[in-house]
């Protein structure tokens, strides 16, 4: 199944420093160091640098300590232990030359795949609720209320006690969903649970993407205008407040503002109150615009 991606990246990878100082820290059965919970749940490689720089010390010497009782560590892995700044630094170069390497020449296909998936689970959810969605969130998962039953290798039962679990759908989780845990910074707060659930489909690589006019932004720009182009590439970096969006965009919160409510109207964005705040999404219609996958008229 990633046949083709495994080849295209082998090639491009092959003299990365970013593979050399990665690579320890990974092995093709499971991860030796918990990059991915470390760099939170985000929008773009920027922000999960980002997250993983403002790691207080004693969680990434936590994270350390549990990763060295079972697994050989490279000796630089101390300076992370102690969020040395120059260290961490060199990290994040690390994973922004990795996913420019294996993930941003795919993304336009990926994100439109995962945007299908999003609609269908959301679709699930309001239309039939959330025992439905759990019934059928993959073949190999049970749900028998109240346990939700998942094939691993771990023997482990998680209660939720309340908390919610987050359900992400990933083109890389193959063949099985696979559960992680969140341990957040609170040590009295139980972590969250996130279930990454396999895609219904792989997109195919293709040498073009990295031109391609809608991915690069240019047809999008033509389209939409410059302004409104750039503010809905910054709602699609994740769940946003409008002060948060005039950041990403560099406009100011008028403007944001303003062209939130155009792209809304245009049923490109969705906009919801959580508590306070109010967050703006990409539709499933936004998210197929950014990546070119609109369907055609016949």
């Amino acid at each position: 199944m990633f046949r083709e991606w495994r080849s295209d990246v082998r090639a491009r990878i092959s003299d990365s420093p970013s593979t050399a100082m990665l690579a320890p820290l990974l092995s093709p059965r499971t991860i030796v160091f918990d990059l991915f919970t470390l760099c939170g749940l985000t929008g773009s490689v920027d922000d999960a640098v980002e997250n993983l720089r403002g790691r207080p010390t004693e969680r990434l010497a936590a994270e350390v300590a549990h990763a060295g009782v079972v697994n050989a560590l490279p000796s630089w892995i101390r300076h992370i232990a102690e969020a040395d700044r120059e260290w961490m630094d060199q990290l994040g170069v690390a994973i922004h030359g990795a996913h420019q390497a294996t993930v941003a020449p795919y993304w336009p296909q990926i994100r439109a795949r995962l945007s299908t998936e999003r609609g269908r689970h959301g679709r699930a959810l309001a239309d039939f609720g959330a025992a439905h969605l759990l019934a059928n969130l993959h073949p190999a998962v049970r749900w028998r209320p109240p346990v939700l039953e998942i094939p691993s290798s771990w023997d482990r039962e998680f209660r939720l006690g309340g908390r919610g679990m987050v359900v992400i759908p990933s083109v890389f989780c193959r063949p099985l969903p696979t559960p992680m845990l969140d341990y957040n910074e609170g040590e009295d707060e139980s972590p969250e649970l996130w279930l990454f659930v396999p895609a219904a489909d792989v997109p195919a690589a293709s040498s073009e993407l990295p031109t391609d006019q809608v991915a690069d932004g240019r047809a999008l720009a033509t389209l939409l205008g410059r302004t409104r182009a750039t503010v809905l590439r910054a709602v699609a970096a994740g769940p946003v407040t409008t002060g948060g969006l005039a950041s990403r965009a560099g406009v100011s919160i008028s403007v944001a503002s303003q062209q939130a409510g155009v792209l809304r109207d245009a049923g490109l964005i969705a906009t919801r109150r959580t508590g306070k705040a109010v967050l703006h999404t990409t539709t499933t219609t936004g998210d197929a615009l950014l990546s070119g996958d609109l369907p055609r008229q016949t």
